[in-house]
């Protein structure tokens, strides 16, 4: 049956003519199995698969950077970061991924599933989630769509997971969100059980592969996370040594925060914490402070609190020139200038001379007064030391003089006469005497012995001599001693 010929509308541009153009069968079934068989036969590696490829993917960027093998290509395939300025950040882009390497690996080599049927604990979970989510059957289409999409669900959140644990590392306190997307109980107990905890526990143990951020990174670090310096200054204050160590430390945690807006509080804080260790580098950093105060949008003007002021500034006149100093760098802004006329307020200041013309002439006034006075008294003395005067005075002297008249030891009597002590009891007497009165009846023998005498006959002849003049023995025996009585022995004596 032929088709009718419609009439041309030549005048309307909407109405195209078709009419001579041959039938299209449509299809309505679609062999999946023969597209599946041409995926599977493609060479991931040639240059054909590169073409077909999205570009834009992570695993095809990422191939030659991080050396990735065809499966771990594929595997970043599935994955699309939640943009933000963070994982912007190349380096720390490449860095999250690194970690979503080892955790995966770790997961799929280490952790076993529990139903063995399942090759990955990620596959065992995403078939939990079909049966408690949606309950599709095992060979329908959907089950085989949502199995892959959840399996790409799981990995995103172990992304999530990775970012969070680099954000960490770089001290970054702002965390992304790592809500799951599947919210029953059963499923975020399950998920919890199999790969969360086993991949957190995994990554603070891996954390040190993590690479320190570059000089670029933490210029942009430091400039989005304001306060990220406040970590890094504690580490240089804890670690204080002294204050050219920890003034150059400061200077290079500033540097790689010369784009944070709070830089100028690093410089304050550092001046606070040296205040109480070194003087001069705090005035140096407080200069650092206003230099950077001044370049910012809002002039703060922070003032050291006064005991620290009273501890730097110990006279009113180095308070007065420091204020004098912060006052003319505030207008001039020469920074270099500021910090060499810090260095002399703690230096030794020389008095100014006033002359004073006055005092001068006073003085002089004084000293010829005094030089009259001086003259009328040399005068007096000369007179006095005339030759006359000096004669008078020799005589004096001759007529002063000292006689000693050394007298013999013999002729020296120490006993009274009376008495009639010999030789040999004085010797006795003197013995005791030079040990105070007491001494050991064994020395006393040893003593008697040398000289050849009996110790019972020589104490009895001495106290027999004494003892009209004392009415009482001289010498005692008292146990292992011999002893005298001090006050008796006085009366021995010629002269007490």
């Amino acid at each position: 049956m032929e088709r009718p010929i419609l009439p041309q509308h030549s005048n309307n541009d909407f109405i195209t003519d078709v009419s001579g153009m041959e039938e299209i069968p449509i299809q309505y079934q679609h062999n999946f199995t023969s597209s599946e068989n041409e995926i599977q036969g493609k060479d991931l590696s040639s240059k054909s698969y590169h073409y077909e490829v999205d570009t834009y993917k992570i695993g095809t960027k990422y191939r030659r950077k991080l050396t990735l093998n065809d499966n771990q290509c594929i595997l970043l395939d599935r994955l699309s970061f939640n943009n933000n300025v963070f994982n912007e950040i190349e380096y720390c882009k490449v860095q999250i991924l690194k970690q979503f390497l080892r955790v995966t690996d770790f997961l799929l080599k280490e952790c076993i599933p529990v139903n063995r049927s399942y090759q990955t604990v990620v596959d065992e979970l995403s078939e939990i989630i079909i049966v408690l989510e949606y309950n599709y059957k095992h060979d329908s289409l959907n089950y085989k769509y949502t199995f892959e999409s959840i399996q790409s669900e799981i990995f995103n959140h172990l992304l999530k997971l990775c970012e969070n644990n680099v954000r960490d590392f770089y001290e970054i306190k702002r965390k992304i969100n790592t809500d799951f997307k599947y919210t029953k109980p059963e499923i975020l107990e399950k998920l919890n059980k199999k790969i969360i905890s086993k991949a957190e526990a995994f990554l603070e143990q891996h954390k040190y592969q993590i690479l320190d951020a570059d000089y670029r990174t933490n210029l942009i670090l430091n400039e989005t996370n304001t306060s990220r310096w406040k970590s890094k200054f504690e580490l240089i204050k804890s670690d204080y040594r002294n204050a050219i160590s920890f003034e150059r430390e400061v200077a290079r945690l500033a540097e790689v925060n010369v784009k944070n807006p709070s830089v100028d509080s690093l410089y304050f804080e550092a001046s606070k914490f040296i205040s109480g260790h070194d003087k001069n580098s705090a005035l140096r950093l407080y200069i650092h402070y206003l230099d950077k105060d001044l370049n910012s949008q809002k002039f703060d003007n922070r003032k050291l609190t006064k005991t620290i002021q009273k501890s730097l500034f110990t006279t009113t006149d180095q308070f007065s020139e420091f204020e004098s100093i912060v006052n003319e760098f505030v207008q001039n802004r020469d920074l270099n200038s500021c910090l060499e006329k810090v260095k002399t307020i703690y230096l030794p200041k020389r008095k100014k001379i006033i002359i004073d013309s006055e005092a001068i002439e006073q003085v002089k006034r004084l000293d010829a007064e005094i030089a009259h006075k001086l003259g009328e008294i040399l005068s007096e003395e000369d007179e006095e030391n005339s030759p006359a005067n000096k004669t008078n005075r020799e005589d004096d002297s001759i007529n002063i003089a000292f006689s000693i008249v050394n007298v013999p030891d013999d002729e020296i009597i120490k006993y009274v006469s009376n008495l009639g002590f010999n030789d040999i009891q004085k010797g006795v007497l003197d013995l005791f005497e030079k040990n105070s009165f007491t001494i050991l009846h064994s020395e006393f023998s040893d003593y008697m012995k040398a000289r050849q005498l009996f110790v019972g006959a020589a104490i009895e002849s001495i106290n027999e001599v004494c003892f009209e003049l004392l009415d009482d023995i001289l010498i005692e025996e008292e146990d292992e001693y011999l002893t005298i009585n001090h006050e008796y022995f006085k009366k021995l004596l010629t002269h007490d």
